[in-house]
């Protein structure tokens, strides 16, 4: 039940995403800002720490749990550039429609991937379940925002684009039902945690960061970003205490 709730609200926060993409983008740049500190803080507050632990338990050693992370970092970041790439070959991409719908499908599956997050860190530990949960869901109004971007390249948005939408709204519940029907222990679904972390670190430092200081240079995304992190980490002392 926790892991269907935190999922779902994953699943809203991509929903007003896109809302926003349709209707208030004005500070659409203090969003991704401060979305860069919460992912940053949980990685190194929260997720880091708890991986390592978990590593230690079965006798690993902690660099095996930062190559875990490198990993993470890695699939994320190659991922993106192939996606990059097919939509802007020669890097002048044009106002293409069915391009942009390619693109959104990497982000649906990239939803996917946010709810496994979600629940294999929830069926580790609720505290750590929540700490995923709420970075998640502070960047998935960023997955909604980009796919309304991507499909209609500034355009007035069609009916069948809402249905990409929704697609990558209902991905994180998808992605926590296949980690709940699959038989990896509480230990294994720990070290998943490593993986996350490196996904969060790219997130934010290379899609949510660059993004707000292309819409604003201003010192606002900087301030954005530390309140992030300050209150992520303040909510996980208050989480551990």
């Amino acid at each position: 039940m926790k892991i269907l709730t935190l999922t779902s609200l994953a699943s809203l926060s991509t929903l007003v995403g896109g809302w926003l993409a349709l209707r208030a983008r004005k500070h659409v740049h203090l969003l991704l800002g401060f979305g860069a500190g919460v992912l940053l803080g949980a990685t190194f507050f929260d997720l880091l720490p708890e991986a390592i632990q978990a590593a230690s338990a079965r006798g690993w050693t902690d660099r095996g749990v930062l190559a875990l992370t490198v990993v993470g970092f890695l699939v994320f970041y190659l991922g993106q550039r192939v996606l990059t790439l097919q939509a802007c070959p020669h890097g002048n991409c044009e106002a293409d429609r069915h391009v942009g719908r390619m693109s959104a499908l990497g982000l649906i599956a990239h939803s996917t991937i946010d709810g496994a997050s979600i629940a294999a860190a929830t069926l580790v530990s609720w505290r750590i379940g929540l700490v995923v949960a709420i970075g998640i869901i502070a960047h998935d109004i960023t997955d909604g925002l980009n796919t309304i971007l991507l499909i209609t390249r500034g355009e007035r948005a069609e009916r069948k684009d809402i249905v990409f939408l929704a697609a990558d709204a209902v991905a994180p519940i998808v992605g926590g039902v296949l980690i709940l029907l699959s038989p990896l222990s509480s230990h294994q679904l720990a070290l998943f945690l490593g993986v996350t972390s490196g996904f969060f670190l790219f997130t934010a430092t290379g899609d949510l960061l660059p993004d707000a200081h292309r819409r604003s240079p201003s010192y606002a995304v900087s301030v954005a970003t530390v309140a992030g992190i300050a209150l992520m980490g303040m909510a996980i002392r208050f989480a551990g205490a």
